[in-house]
């Protein structure tokens, strides 16, 4: 099997691709700039693209069909409505979405050419299950991105292919600080404080690790979740 990990020199992506090579599968990291991931072939992917992520699964293609994607393309982005930088919006919107959006298709015309089974997975966040003040544009995006998933599920099942959405909540991550950084200047308080709210979140009293995530999205890869699609897995702790 041949797994593509969108986002893969991310937290989650990293994680993801050394979850997939551990489980047996043969991995292509893809991100916006050149990686070099241990037992990954690596790509330079600007997913923002239609044409490069078509480019890019055509020669994937080439050696083999690729049976599983994981999409952990991501931007994050903090402010009031009123406030939003709309270059900022677009840049985030056309990564979070229109990115799984074009890798989606490119999937979908491959599969209709060349049939096999596969199985997809969108990385969400539980910030698309909840909005919450502050988070707008993100918020939007992964909602969106889980309803992306459910009608795409919905279209591949005919062709032998699964897709399903993984909903982490506070990941222990760069992303989250320079996040919390950004909420602390915002309300008067530190990063530190901030931290601890998230933290404090859930009844585990802790941040989500990465690995977590991966092998929740690992499974979903896996024939071990052949009956699992259109459906929203959300990693983390119950609410404190």
């Amino acid at each position: 099997m041949t797994v593509l990990v969108v986002g893969a020199a991310g937290t989650l992506g990293r994680a993801c691709v050394e979850s997939l090579i551990a489980s047996g599968q043969e991995v292509v990291g893809a991100d916006r700039d050149e990686i070099e991931l241990p037992g990954a072939r690596n790509f330079a992917l600007d997913v923002t693209q239609s044409r490069a992520v078509d480019e890019l699964v055509a020669e994937v293609e080439a050696s083999g069909p690729i049976t599983g994607v994981v999409y952990a393309a991501g931007l994050n982005l903090t402010g009031f409505v009123s406030d939003t930088n709309w270059e900022e919006y677009a840049r985030l919107m056309a990564v979070n979405l229109q990115g799984a959006f074009h890798t989606g298709a490119a999937i979908q015309r491959a599969a209709r050419s060349n049939p096999r089974r596969f199985s997809c997975v969108f990385i969400s966040s539980t910030a698309g299950l909840k909005g919450e003040a502050g988070g707008s544009v993100y918020v939007a995006s992964k909602f969106a991105l889980i309803g992306f998933m459910q009608s795409y599920a919905a279209e591949i099942a005919e062709l032998g292919g699964r897709a399903n959405a993984v909903c982490p909540g506070n990941v222990a991550s760069p992303m989250l600080k320079t996040l919390a950084a950004k909420i602390a200047q915002r309300q008067g308080k530190t990063e530190r404080e901030i931290l601890e709210l998230m933290e404090n979140e859930t009844s585990y009293r802790r941040l989500i690790e990465p690995q977590e995530v991966a092998a929740t999205c690992s499974w979903l890869i896996s024939q071990e979740s052949s009956g699992i699609s259109g459906q929203t897995i959300v990693v983390n702790g119950p609410v404190a």
